[in-house]
């Protein structure tokens, strides 16, 4: 059986294509991740702009092909932040229905719950007896995980990413300091809001396009090796060192000095960078484990694991 999953994010929608193997075994066939930036603009008004909106249809209809292509049996497309928020989520949604795609519209809580399940396929042995923390930076919401081993404690989502961060402080190409700062400090208020720092973990764990993007250039990765990436230890001081050259350029000359950057990603990864970092120091880490796992795959176990 070829299955095939679609998550619609706030910057990036992404595939994947899969064989389903065993019970909850998959052979992945095709992964794709494409920049429509459908968050763009959002805020205040929370309307979905009609460029944005074409943009995501267009990776749509590539994808659809690609579906066909695969000779594909059955295909869940799932939306998130920039879709839940919307209020005019229709007009996406029933464009979609016309290209043949149905799209389910997931709430933080669901999406949290399935992220974890993507990370949790990728991680396998590495969190016997461990108490631990996931999160998933995106471009609208960030989820939250904590588990001890393979069980999950507590999951939660939060309403800001690195787009609505970006537009709401970022004035300036490339950022000032205090800039970055105060989008720091927002999603650290937010954060803390939910939580305090815990100090029982004992690793971190993080995914998403900034993760995945900064672990390549450590790698000084010519083309995107997700087995390279995968398990990669990411330390707090290379993202420091990444983000202070990062900022002395600006998004046209980060995109050309980065050649592992996709284009759309390059004013967004320096935000990105940046809550890293304060995250790391939020949970007094000093390093983080970089993972593929991610909301696309969880769709796909919690869809077709079964016996």
């Amino acid at each position: 059986m070829v299955i095939a999953s679609i998550d619609i994010g706030t910057n990036t929608v992404r595939l994947l294509i899969a064989r389903k193997k065993g019970p909850c075994t998959f052979e992945f066939l095709l992964q794709k991740s494409r920049i429509a930036r459908l968050g763009e603009g959002f805020l205040p008004q929370k309307i979905l702009k009609p460029q944005a909106i074409q943009r995501t249809l267009e990776i749509l209809k590539e994808y659809l092909r690609l579906i066909v292509d695969f000779n594909v049996d059955k295909t869940v497309a799932v939306a998130t932040s920039a879709t839940r928020e919307a209020l005019n989520k229709d007009e996406l949604l029933k464009e979609a229905e016309k290209l043949g795609l149905n799209i389910r519209v997931i709430d933080g809580d669901e999406e949290a719950e399935l992220t974890h399940l993507g990370i949790m396929y990728f991680l396998n042995g590495r969190v016997k007896g461990k108490r631990w923390a996931a999160f998933d930076l995106g471009g609208g919401s960030t989820e939250f995980m904590f588990s001890c081993g393979k069980n999950l404690k507590e999951a939660f989502s939060l309403p800001i990413g690195v787009v609505k961060l970006l537009e709401k402080h970022i004035k300036e190409d490339p950022p000032q300091e205090g800039e970055l700062v105060k989008a720091g400090d927002d999603f650290i208020g937010i954060l803390h809001e939910r939580i305090k720092a815990k100090d029982n973990i004992d690793f971190i764990v993080a995914n998403a396009g900034t993760t995945t993007t900064l672990a390549a250039i450590d790698l000084k990765l010519v083309n995107y090796d997700y087995r390279a990436v995968e398990g990669y230890i990411l330390k707090k001081s290379v993202i420091e060192s990444i983000l202070k050259n990062m900022v002395k350029m600006d998004s046209k000359h980060r995109l050309m000095r980065y050649s592992i950057l996709e284009k759309g990603r390059e004013d967004v990864i320096v935000v990105g960078a940046y809550i890293l970092k304060r995250v790391l120091e939020f949970f007094g880490k000093d390093y983080l484990i970089a993972t593929n796992g991610s909301l696309r795959e969880g769709v796909i176990i919690k869809e077709f694991c079964s016996g």
